[in-house]
């Protein structure tokens, strides 16, 4: 059965994703990513934008697999396919930190997935305008009621967390 997707909702297409690999061996973490300047993050590779150039998305989140020898990546929005190595996913995604001003470059926050699982909660707020009507439809399903971490809360932690260079000690390194 295909996993459950709906373009610009990448937190809840995770959660679906996340949800329906409980049974999947290995260490998987929910990554979420936004801009070093607390705004924008640049991304290369993505399917809402063109392979040559970055979008800027306001935040990101992915998923990551570790069989136990290499990492994986799970980005649903991203033109590589599904999954990629972390290697080829982070080359890929940000090419180099010379094409972009600080402000747009990376910022992460890692989440176990088990607890995404249980604690996100999406009330959709984000991707309503002033007059209450949706930015971009919103997924089928309902909405996801968990623990209590809501999506700016884990944006904030992105933005106080790691940066590229560490990212890619932690997956790189196995």
């Amino acid at each position: 059965m295909p996993n459950p997707y709906q373009a610009y909702w990448c937190e809840e297409n995770i959660w679906q994703l996340a949800s329906r690999q409980a049974s999947a061996a290995g260490e998987r973490l929910v990554i979420v990513l936004t801009g070093a300047g607390g705004g924008e993050v640049a991304c290369w590779q993505q399917r809402a934008g063109r392979a040559d150039q970055p979008l800027l998305w306001d935040y990101h989140v992915v998923l990551a697999a570790c069989d136990g020898t290499a990492w994986r990546i799970w980005d649903l929005d991203s033109c590589l396919g599904c999954p990629v190595p972390a290697a080829a996913w982070l080359s890929a995604t940000f090419p180099s930190s010379q094409l972009v001003e600080p402000s747009f470059q990376p910022r992460f926050a890692m989440f176990l997935a088990a607890t995404w699982l249980s604690t996100f909660d999406s009330d959709r707020s984000h991707m309503r305008l002033a007059d209450g009507s949706w930015q971009q439809p919103p997924p089928p399903w309902p909405a996801i009621r968990g623990g209590g971490l809501t999506l700016s809360e884990a944006v904030e932690q992105a933005r106080g967390g790691c940066d590229l260079a560490t990212m890619r000690r932690r997956l790189l390194e196995v």
